[in-house]
Order: C-alpha cells, then sequence, then structure tokens
C-alpha cells in the first residue's frame, strides 16, 4: 500500500497508527446474520426469479438469450458497484455507503416493476444490481475489519453456509409464487427485503474508525489503492480462483432454468425445489472449508473436485443423459464450488485487510466480470452443448490456477525452511 501523502490513513489520538481490528461485536448471532443477509442479495437478486425466466421469455416476446442479459446486466451493475462502493467506503466508512447502495437497490427494483418490454427490465436490472454490489462487498470487508486468522476464516464459513440457503430457498421461494404472481409478486418481495435491509444498516455500528479510513478525495489516490492490490501475485490469485468457480455457478445458474423445466419438463415450482436442493450443497462446501487446517488445502482440493464432478456433468449434458444423471454430478460439482468461496474469500481477504473495501471491490467485480460473460453464452447454439463446454472451460482454468497456489505455497515452505 503506497504510503505517500495522497494514500495515508489518520493517526489515532496518542499519535500511533490505529489498531489492526475494530472490537468484535457485543452480540455475534446478531452480526452473523446481518453480514449473511446484505451477503446473500447477490443470491436474492438473481435466484428468486430464475423460475419465471421461461414465462418472462414469453411474456415479453424475446429469445432466452435476451432474457439472460438480465442476469448479466444485473452482474455488470454488481461488478462496477463493487468497484465504487468498496473504495469509497476505505475512505468514508462502511455504514454511509451500504444505506446509499440500498436506496438503490430499492428504487431500482421498484422502477423494475413498471417494465412493459424487456430492455426497460434489463436497464433496471443494471441499477438494481449496482445497489447490490455495495451489500456484497461489504459483506466481506466488513468481517474483515473485525476478526482475522482462524476467526475470519470460521465467520466466513458460518455467512458461506448461510448464503448456501439464500439460492436455496430463492428458487423454491420463486416457485411457488411463479404461478401465481409472477416475476413482478417476487420483485414485490425483493423490495420488501431492500427496505427492511435499509431500515437494519440505520441501526448497525460503524466498524471502520476514522483513525483507519483511507485519507484521499482523489481519484490518484484511489488508483494507487487499487494498483498495490493488482499487482499483488498472491492476491490476485485467490480472487482469480474465486471467480472462476463463480463462472461455473452461473452458466449453471443461466442453463438450470431451461435444462430443468423445457427440457426434463419440471414445473416452476419442482424447480425451486430442485434448484434449492443442490444450492444447499454449496453451503456444505463453504462450512467444510475451515475444517481443513490450512485454508489453502480447501482451496485446491475445491478445484480439484469441482473440475472431476464438471467433467462428468459435461459428458452427461452433451450426451443429454436422463435427469437423474445430471442431478448426481450437479450436487458434489456445486458443493466443491461453495469450498471455494470461502476458503478463497478468507485467503484474499488476509493479503487485502489493509484496504479491505477496495479488496473486497477487487474481488467482487472480477468474479462479476466472469459470471456476466459465461451466463448469455450458454444460451448460444444447443444449450446442453454449451453449458458443457463453459464448465470445462472455466473448471480447467481453476485446476490450472490451484496447481499454482499449490507451487507457491510449497516454494514459500521451502524458502522458510533454508
Amino acid at each position: 500500500m503506497a504510503t505517500d501523502s495522497t494514500v495515508t490513513r489518520s493517526p489515532s489520538a496518542s499519535g500511533q497508527t490505529s489498531p489492526a481490528l475494530s472490537p468484535a461485536p457485543n452480540n455475534y448471532a446478531l452480526f452473523v446474520a446481518f453480514i449473511a443477509l446484505i451477503g446473500a442479495f447477490s443470491s436474492l437478486v438473481n435466484d428468486m426469479y430464475l423460475p419465471t425466466i421461461p414465462s418472462m421469455m414469453r411474456e415479453f416476446h424475446t429469445t432466452p438469450s435476451m432474457t439472460q442479459m438480465g442476469i448479466s446486466m444485473a452482474m455488470i451493475g454488481m461488478g462496477i458497484g463493487s468497484l465504487l462502493w468498496g473504495s469509497t467506503s476505505d475512505r468514508y466508512g462502511r455504514k454511509p455507503i451500504l444505506i446509499i447502495s440500498l436506496i438503490i437497490f430499492v428504487a431500482a427494483t421498484g422502477l423494475s416493476l413498471l417494465s412493459k418490454n424487456i430492455t426497460f427490465f434489463i436497464g433496471c436490472r443494471l441499477f438494481q444490481g449496482l445497489g447490490a454490489g455495495g451489500a456484497m462487498v461489504l459483506s466481506t470487508s466488513i468481517p474483515a475489519d473485525v476478526y482475522m486468522g482462524r476467526q475470519l476464516a470460521k465467520l466466513m464459513a458460518i455467512v458461506g453456509a448461510i448464503n448456501g440457503i439464500a439460492p436455496a430457498l430463492g428458487p423454491v421461494v420463486g416457485g411457488f409464487m411463479a404461478d401465481s404472481v409472477g416475476w413482478k409478486g417476487i420483485f414485490i418481495v425483493l423490495l420488501a427485503v431492500g427496505v427492511i435491509m435499509t431500515f437494519w444498516t440505520t441501526h448497525y455500528t460503524e466498524t471502520l474508525p476514522p483513525a483507519r479510513r483511507l485519507q484521499t478525495t482523489s481519484i490518484k489516490g484511489y488508483i494507487k489503492a487499487y494498483k498495490a492490490l493488482f499487482l499483488n501475485g498472491r492476491f490476485m490469485l485467490y480472487v482469480t480462483i474465486k471467480a472462476v468457480a463463480i463462472g461455473l455457478l452461473y452458466a449453471y445458474i443461466s442453463s438450470a432454468p431451461f435444462i430443468i423445466q423445457t427440457h426434463y419438463g419440471f414445473s416452476a415450482t419442482q424447480f425451486g425445489i430442485i434448484f434449492g436442493a443442490n444450492a444447499l450443497a454449496m453451503g456444505v462446501g463453504s462450512y467444510l472449508a475451515p475444517r481443513f487446517k490450512v485454508m489453502k488445502q480447501a482451496m485446491v482440493v475445491g478445484c480439484i473436485g469441482m473440475f472431476v464432478f464438471a467433467v462428468a456433468e459435461a459428458f452427461v449434458m452433451w450426451n443429454k443423459s436422463p435427469f437423474l444423471m445430471y442431478e448426481i454430478f450437479a450436487i458434489p460439482m456445486l458443493l466443491f464450488s461453495g469450498m471455494i468461496f470461502a476458503s478463497a474469500n478468507t485467503l484474499s481477504m488476509e493479503v487485502g485487510r489493509e484496504d479491505a473495501g477496495t479488496a473486497s471491490a477487487i474481488l467482487s467485480v472480477i468474479k462479476y466480470i466472469f459470471a456476466a460473460v459465461v451466463s448469455p453464452l450458454v444460451g448460444l447454439g444447443d444449450m446442453f452443448h454449451s453449458t458443457a463446454i463453459a464448465f470445462v472451460a472455466v473448471t480447467s482454468v481453476s485446476l490450472i490456477l490451484a496447481w499454482k497456489a499449490y507451487r507457491m505455497s510449497a516454494l514459500a515452505d521451502m524458502t522458510r525452511t533454508k
């Protein structure tokens, strides 16, 4: 991190640098619930209305790829929001930035209900993602303000497990609502969640006191903060591994409604239940990550397992095998991806702790770029074949990066023993 006059932190009252961590919250359970809920925004924004995507395509008289652009546009918005809110929260504190981002989310969600065509809806999704990006990026930077090491890993695992329930419950709730109230009813629920979280945030205790904030208001200062992290090899390796796993997840999310409902013939409600059960596997994977003595081991094992089962799933989809085979390999594939989410989050935030908001922003924006690119690609041509190709491609990259992370760890161990 640069230490010139443009990028500094205020000294404490005693003239010494501020402590590395803020005081732990008095109510740990309530703190975990708050972090889990704001971290679940990215799941809620996309997963709840997944069962309605086929019917939205018919309502707006458009194509599958155009309908899936709603997912991609939200991802782009989240990526932009992550860059905007992460670094500004390092400067102005977590609480005001979270409130502003939630207000944008609420406004965009309300406007989306007025959509008369797919173009207007996609535009609203951009701003909906922009607001949700603030909640998502702060869900990883706030814990890093308070905890480190194993404590941070345990919190990330708990939050990851809880957030595994969000994409699980989202399609289930959406599936039950799809036939009766459609996508607009689901967005009314999202609007209510946004209002509730905005009110809750007004009672949240700030975790980044002025003494620890980034003391710059210039673009040059923010660029230096980002540059320091972008040039950090370890940090970017962990970030990219997380992003690749997210790419796999959104290839699955984008294709699942059409494959499960249109090809295999399940209803919107049944799809919600199936998707929810699969999503729970991600929560289990996140929960298992801290059980490893070394967090990097959890990440490497996650990459290997995700690759193996993604290749098996790709074979099943390429041959359009029965649904049971599709489901058998989807569950462990998502479980190992959940293991990557928890371990890569922890490792990257440990490296980028000094500028947690900026680090979380980079972590978020790169994963959203992967998600935004992958989502519409699975709708091109034969969806089974395009999704299978996406699965193999992204998990092959994760395997290469996992090998690099393992080599980096081994070289570091050899250096310490010399």
